[in-house]
């Protein structure tokens, strides 16, 4: 098993998990009026209180290298 910290890989993707996430619900709810940066600090606020800062997922889900 391996560890993640989410909070990190967040920071990092930031920009596009904000983008998928602004696009899945405006396909899902058209008409909604949105405020991205508020949708974004909720949802990665609900993932914290989710997830613990540190979750195992199974080796094959992670490559080691120099990218």
């Amino acid at each position: 098993m391996a560890r993640i910290n989410l909070e990190k890989i967040f920071t990092q993707l930031s920009y596009e998990i904000k983008r998928a996430l602004i696009n899945s619900v405006r396909k899902q709810i058209p008409e909604t009026e949105l405020d991205s940066q508020k949708l974004y600090k909720d949802f990665v606020d609900a993932v914290g209180k989710e997830c613990k800062k540190w979750e195992e997922i199974p080796n094959e889900a992670v490559e080691k290298g120099d990218f």
